[in-house]
Parts: structure tokens; sequence; C-alpha cells
């Protein structure tokens, strides 16, 4: 899993530290990835976000998109959640898999 934050290096470092993140940050401070996926500025000065988790299938298992800089740290927590659950999920199939192969 990797993350784009339009930021430093410095500030992805923090960030990853800050929520003890157990996956990449990357930094993006020209925000070339965020102006792919059309996530300029809105109303001039309120930057949105996206969040999208891929799964190692290729399947988009998560996505959100905001424009509200206050809900950072909820959308945060629920972004882990899902990071989470997918684990869970896979290392349940995972389990099961290898049940049948025995």
């Amino acid at each position: 899993m990797l993350v784009f934050l339009g930021d430093t290096i410095q500030r992805a470092q923090s960030y990853v530290e800050t929520l003890h993140l157990p996956f990449r940050v990357l930094a993006d401070p020209t925000r070339r990835v965020y102006h792919k996926y059309g996530l300029g500025k809105a109303l001039v000065f309120i930057q949105r976000t996206a969040s999208v988790i891929v799964d190692r299938a290729g399947f988009i298992r998560y996505s959100k998109i905001a424009t509200n800089p206050f809900t950072w740290l909820q959308e945060n927590r629920e972004l882990l959640h899902a990071v989470h659950q997918i684990k869970e999920q896979e290392n349940l199939h995972e389990a099961n898999s290898n049940e049948v192969a025995s």
C-alpha cells in the first residue's frame, strides 16, 4: 500500500510517525499525483484529498474523496480501519487456501 502526501519528505515521515502507519507514505511536493486524479483545490484554498485502497488483485476496496480539511483525522482513522479489515480478510483467505491445499 502506498499513500501520496502532497507535501515534503519530512512531512511525509512525520505523518507516518505520528499515526504509526503500517504502510509507506510518499511525498508528492509538486502534487503531480493529486492533479492527475483531479484533486486540485476547491474554492481556491481547500485541498481535495482522496483515499483509495486497491487490493493485491487490483480491486478497489475503499475509496473516499473529501474537501473538508477538518475531517482529516477521522478520514485517516477510517482508512486505517479499512486497511486492518482488508488485511484480516486476506489472512483468512490465505489460511483457507492453505487448508484446501493440505
